[in-house]
């Protein structure tokens, strides 16, 4: 053998030896990286996640989805990367939230690194469009780890990285198995400006007279403090004087009233004693007047003369009931705090019985009623007319339903004003805008009551022409302010509800914490609404800021008792784990509103209560 043999030889034995080598340090690598990979899956059940609320929540009409992942030492491989896709799954389909990416210290790329000896922790955000449904939807995510030098840049599904990466699926996980959506039930309403009405139903009237009575009688005293109050004796002799001054009349009408308190069908029936009353010492002063009259004259025949005088007037008599307008009228004049809530009782509840135990059920504020407002409704008026009288209530609400051209603008205002149906309402408003276009009054309210019904398009095109012709009015304002808010356009609410502000709105004040409420900002607009009592929307601040005692007595001195007052109650009790309380107003909520059943057994506020007999019974739903 040749040297050169010798030298090839043993270089040929080297080189093939270091070629054996690389493939075994190959393989031991390649190994290494897919029992890492294995040992990922097989331990995955070990990282914690946790959705914080869980479930999760809604926030101004959007799902936020917010979870942490807690990874413990030594899981995650240096050379692997794990894709993370959020599925949102509920009856209308699938929705792939934002992924996330997670890797390990040698893997280059997008993503979050984690530490293979001490381990990590990742917080995951995102949102979606809420809508109804959803809240039965369930948040899952199934990991999908890979052995990888960089992560996948174009991969956005866990399909790709399976493919092309040769991922591995790891164990499924349950983030968040339903949605709350108790953000929602923030009342936006809030307080709407209806322009003052002009209309004056004291014109016509040369001079009134009101005689005053204690609660639930029709005995005259002249003694009695009211009529000391007002000296109705004195007022009853001026009419006297007034009619011996300038002749008697071409009408004259008693109207007796009750306060808005009691049953219905008594409060009838004392006004109709009161105006009897009243009838009565009309009666004894018009005697003394046609006397004088008939001696001035040097009547031949008083009696007779007395007779002809008497026919050429009309007199009328008439049982008018609890007296709401005026009631509405003395309120809304009035400093009682809670004006606002009790204004919209009497708006928005048509039965009566349910409308005064509404006021009644807050005490404070009923004290303050029976001591300011009540006892100037519980009266009776005789009014001298010597000019044809305005029409009465009922007259012109007739009138406005079958022939409104025969309305002026003010009649016209002022009976869309009286009467409590919104529907109504907006039809008499807009017959206003048709044919009383130059009046911005008309606009406004129309506007008004469109965003109460929520129409928004409507809603905006009269409040346009009303900001157009009265651009800095503080009514005009705050209600675009309100509409800007159904609008979710925060920037602009924020914008208009400051202006009426400046402008002297006090609408527009109390309406500008319901911005904060529905960013979330709960404790914000608990602190501006400090001077507040007894609101729903003070109750929903307190309830999301965990006060939720507190939240309680808010809403059971609501004076509106309605049904979202007792379903947030529901949920409030619901929190608290009182059961027979929670119930009690699910039940409550229900009877007002079949269709809160149909909220009720998707609400995660009474998950805890899905499986139980009494509350299944409460949100049957029948078929129709």
């Amino acid at each position: 053998m040749y040297v050169t043999d010798k030298v090839y030889k043993n270089n040929k034995e080297q080189h093939t030896m270091k070629r054996t080598l690389f493939v075994m340090t190959l393989a031991a690598v390649l190994l290494t990286g897919c029992n890492g990979l294995s040992k990922m899956k097989k331990a995955s059940n070990k990282v914690r996640y946790q959705a914080n609320p869980n479930p999760v929540e809604t926030m101004d009409d959007k799902v936020v989805v917010k979870f942490t992942g807690q990874i413990p030492e030594k899981y995650f491989q240096k050379n692997c990367a794990v894709f993370i896709q959020p599925i949102f799954s509920w009856e209308g389909g699938n929705i792939p939230l934002e992924p996330l990416t997670l890797k390990g210290e040698k893997v280059d790329g997008d993503g979050t690194i984690i530490n293979y000896a001490n381990g990590g922790r990742f917080t995951y955000s995102d949102m979606f469009d809420f809508k109804p449904g959803m809240e039965t939807g369930r948040i899952t995510l199934t990991p999908v780890g890979y052995k990888s030098g960089k992560t996948n840049e174009d991969a956005r599904f866990a399909d790709d990285i399976l493919h092309d990466n040769n991922g591995k699926e790891f164990n499924p996980v349950l983030i968040s198995n339903g949605v709350n959506n108790t953000s929602s039930w923030v009342d936006i309403k809030g307080n709407i400006s209806i322009s003052p009405i002009n209309y004056n139903k004291t014109q016509g009237i040369v001079e009134t007279a009101d005689i005053y009575f204690l609660n639930g009688t029709s005995e005259l005293d002249w003694n009695f403090s009211m009529n000391q109050k007002f000296d109705s004796y004195n007022s009853l002799q001026h009419l006297k004087r007034i009619m011996l001054e300038q002749g008697l009349p071409k009408q004259i009408s008693i109207t007796g009233w009750a306060s808005p308190e009691g049953e219905e069908a008594d409060n009838v029936g004392v006004s109709k004693n009161r105006a009897d009353i009243a009838t009565a010492e009309l009666n004894k002063v018009l005697d003394e007047v046609l006397t004088i009259m008939a001696r001035r004259a040097k009547a031949k025949d008083p009696d007779y003369y007395k007779y002809e005088q008497l026919k050429k007037m009309v007199i009328t008599t008439r049982a008018a009931g609890e007296d709401w307008v005026h009631f509405v009228v003395m309120v809304e004049s009035s400093d009682i705090q809670d004006k606002h809530a009790i204004i919209n009782i009497v708006e928005t509840q048509q039965n009566l019985v349910k409308r005064e135990q509404m006021i009644r059920n807050m005490a404070e504020t009923y004290s303050e009623l029976n001591e300011e407002i009540f006892p100037n409704l519980r009266r009776a008026q005789i009014a001298l007319y010597y000019s044809e009288a305005r029409k009465t209530d009922a007259e012109l609400a007739k009138l406005a339903q079958t022939k409104p051209d025969k309305l002026s603008f003010d009649e016209l205002m002022y009976a869309a004003y009286i009467n409590y149906n919104y529907d109504t309402k907006l039809k008499y408003y807009k017959w206003a805008t048709e044919n009383h276009s130059q009046e911005w009054a008309a606009w406004n309210n129309a506007g008004a009551v469109a965003f109460y019904l929520d129409d928004y398009d409507e809603a905006e095109r009269y409040l346009n022409v009303a900001r157009d012709m009265n651009p800095h009015n503080p009514d005009v304002l705050n209600n675009t302010g309100l509409l800007y808010l159904g609008k979710k356009d925060y920037a602009l609410a924020k914008y208009y509800f400051e202006e009426a502000k400046r402008q002297g709105s006090n609408d527009a004040d109390a309406n500008l914490p319901i911005l904060n409420l529905k960013r979330g900002n709960y404790s914000d607009a608990q602190k501006a609404m400090k001077g507040s009592t007894c609101t729903y929307n003070l109750a929903f601040a307190q309830l999301m800021n965990d006060e939720t005692g507190t939240a309680i007595r808010t809403l059971d001195c609501c004076l509106d008792q309605n049904k979202d007052v007792k379903y947030l109650r529901a949920i409030a009790y619901a929190r608290l784990g009182d059961k027979t309380n929670c119930l009690k107003n699910l039940k409550a909520s229900i009877d007002d509103d079949y269709n809160y059943k149909r909220k009720a057994i998707v609400d995660t506020e009474f998950k805890e209560y899905w499986d139980d007999q009494e509350f299944k019974l409460i949100t049957k739903l029948y078929n129709n």
